[in-house]
């Protein structure tokens, strides 16, 4: 499989999965299920692509931009009754969102439960395959963690684990879990 392909096939299982209402059950941390649903943006134009990359002067990664072209930002998994925080900015919105001091390289595309996910496109722009980040909202772009991941890769899974944060996953051990 190519770089930028996952993404399209992730979506369309995703899509395939939801029922008329865009909804469906997903199993949660903790042994417990909600009813989620999905909105999905319609895609934006690659002209718009290359107008936002030249004010930018960073290439958007090759994965991100089949994203924005099958559909450009999303919300996923939106409890019914308590809402949800897991949205995917428009282009159009990330610009306005991406708005701390030093904020050159890189760009905030989504927020899910007061994180923030990262493009650092000086990593890309070096060539680094594994440029997503995440942040709390509140952080600095310099205190953001790498993901060990690209943008398609880090997406399948979390779509696999039905907007749990799996990055946080490896620091929940038996000792701690029981704790909390």
């Amino acid at each position: 499989m190519k770089n930028g392909e996952l993404i399209k096939l992730t979506l369309e299982t995703l899509k395939k999965r939801l029922n008329k209402n865009s909804e469906l059950v997903c199993q949660n941390a903790n042994g417990s299920f909600s009813t989620g649903k999905c909105v999905f943006n319609q895609p934006i134009q690659y002209e718009e692509i290359i107008r936002f990359q030249t004010k930018l002067k960073y290439e958007l990664p090759i994965d991100y931009i089949n994203f924005l072209m099958i559909n450009n930002g999303c919300t996923l998994f939106e409890d019914s009754n308590f809402g949800g925080e897991i949205l995917f900015y428009r282009l159009e919105e990330i610009e306005s969102n991406t708005y701390e001091d030093n904020a050159e390289g890189f760009l905030k595309i989504g927020t899910i439960y007061q994180e923030n996910i990262i493009i650092n496109l000086k990593l890309y722009k070096k060539g680094e395959p594994n440029y997503l980040m995440v942040k709390d909202q509140h952080d600095h772009f310099l205190e953001a963690i790498k993901l060990e991941s690209n943008f398609e890769i880090w997406f399948d899974r979390f779509i696999i684990c039905q907007g749990e944060k799996f990055w946080n996953w490896k620091y929940q051990t038996a000792e701690n879990y029981y704790k909390e």
